[in-house]
């Protein structure tokens, strides 16, 4: 099932509702599938003025149709709430999860647009301990670190980049200790 709402506050307290209600069911029953990475408390129904929403680019109707402006463009950005819910039983486990397709089920979603900088990109995720976690891609982290993928993600792309640990806990030497 496939519950899609505008991107208001209104229309994001109605599917924090209904996955509320989700919740309260037995995971065999029903399992949420996007956007969440998890079966939490939705880290964004806390404070009173942020709200979970996505962004999609729609069409406008030709100048044949409706006659508009010439300087008004013909892309317009719409928001929307949604929820994803699967009716069979619950996921994969993570740890028995194989093709990239059952380990994206766990992946973090963007949940706000991503913020480019000189040589680096901010990201806020939703992971799946169910909290925000902001994470900075340096130019510096590579291929590896995911900096060329962060370039090309939109609000509400799937991140499957692991986690970094800062170099300084990842040294090996006399005295420090390898942290992965």
């Amino acid at each position: 099932m496939i519950l899609v709402e505008p991107g208001s506050p209104k229309g994001f307290r109605f599917v924090h509702d209904f996955r509320q209600w989700i919740l309260e069911k037995p995971r065999e029953e029903a399992t949420i599938i996007a956007p969440c990475p998890h079966h939490k408390e939705c880290p964004q129904a806390k404070p009173l003025n942020v709200w979970c929403n996505f962004e999609q680019a729609i069409a406008k109707y030709p100048n044949a149709v409706f006659t508009k402006a010439k300087n008004q463009p013909t892309i317009d950005h719409e928001k929307f709430s949604f929820m994803v819910v699967r009716k069979e039983g619950e996921t994969i486990p993570i740890e028995k999860a194989e093709t990239p397709a059952e380990k994206s089920f766990y992946w973090p979603r963007l949940v706000r647009p991503t913020l480019r900088r000189h040589k680096h990109i901010i990201m806020d995720l939703c992971n799946g301990e169910g909290e925000i976690e902001r994470r900075i891609i340096a130019k510096s982290h590579g291929e590896e670190g995911g900096y060329n993928h962060a370039k090309k993600v939109k609000w509400g792309d799937l991140w499957c980049v692991e986690k970094r640990i800062p170099h300084k806990y990842r040294k090996e030497g006399k005295f420090d200790r390898r942290m992965w």
